[in-house]
């Protein structure tokens, strides 16, 4: 019996592209979302770092005897941290006792720059 090329078994050019082109897609996806995950949790951890930082100048800033009103600004010592960068605000309010302080702390994302900033009323001693 003598079989003709269209009835040979196996795959013709058209499936094998068809099977390609769905596998790339795939990969393609899988790549795009393995990027937006990574890219998700720096900008998670960069947010944790940030505002944990500004609570520790806050703290800082609460537990002072008498917090002096203006505007400073500045780097963390720690090189670990060396991509954040802060700024406090204190100033006065209606009460004479009672100050508002402002921590920002703000660091460069690969889009845009961030910040945290954290507002809280703090009593002179």
């Amino acid at each position: 019996m003598k079989r003709n090329w269209r009835q040979a078994d196996g795959f013709t050019l058209l499936e094998v592209m068809v099977a390609l082109a769905i596998i790339s897609f795939a990969l393609l996806t899988y790549l795009h979302t393995q990027n937006l995950s990574i890219a998700l949790h720096n900008e998670s951890a960069n947010m944790t770092t940030a505002t944990l930082l500004a609570k520790g100048r806050m703290v800082a800033l609460e537990s002072s005897q008498d917090p002096e009103q203006g505007e400073r600004e500045g780097t963390f010592e720690d090189p670990q941290y060396a991509a954040f960068r802060w700024k406090e605000r204190v100033e006065s309010t209606l009460f004479d006792i009672v100050l508002e302080a402002h921590v920002e702390v703000t660091w460069d994302d690969n889009r845009a720059r961030c910040s945290v900033e954290l507002i809280s009323l703090v009593v002179r001693r």
